[in-house]
């Protein structure tokens, strides 16, 4: 049975023939409310340690949340850092590649230049030497005509090849 703080206002001892308390009642009584006084006591020191433990998991946790705020924060800035740089470097190697593209189609072209310029000039000695053949033959051939009287028959002039 616990004893309530009214138990104890309210608690009449009875009285002994002489008008005075049966002594004892009076320590039996308070013996009784000394045992519940400890067990309040010791309960009340539990749960005072347990308050403070309580706080300081509260507390730990607290320092936890701010910490992983700014683990949170630093990772989201990392983050972004990286898909700037990650954009930036992208760029970077598209117009490298466009650079590179223009540099390939400028020798492209250059060289294409150089090809069809070696074509005329290549046509250009074909016509030269066409017209020097034909006229080294022309002059055999006047050479021969010249003498085949002497032989008896003449030679037919070739006809010009375009």
């Amino acid at each position: 049975m616990h004893i309530t703080p009214m138990d104890i206002y309210q608690r009449e001892f009875s009285r002994k023939n002489i008008g005075g308390l049966d002594e004892n009642e009076v320590y039996g009584y308070l013996k009784k409310v000394g045992r519940e006084y400890e067990s309040l006591y010791a309960e009340n020191k539990a749960l005072q340690e347990n308050n403070q433990r309580l706080t300081g998991q509260m507390q730990d946790y607290l320092e936890l949340e701010k910490t992983l705020k700014q683990t949170l924060i630093s990772a989201q800035k990392t983050s972004g850092d990286m898909k700037d740089n990650a954009e930036k470097q992208a760029e970077l190697i598209v117009k490298q590649a466009e650079l590179q593209a223009e540099r390939i189609l400028d020798e492209a072209r250059s060289e294409s230049e150089a090809i069809g310029k070696e074509i005329r000039d290549l046509k250009r000695q074909r016509r030269m030497l066409k017209v020097e053949l034909r006229t080294v033959l022309e002059s055999y051939l006047a050479m021969v005509n010249e003498e085949s009287p002497a032989l008896g028959h003449s030679v037919e002039p070739v006809e010009k090849a375009a």
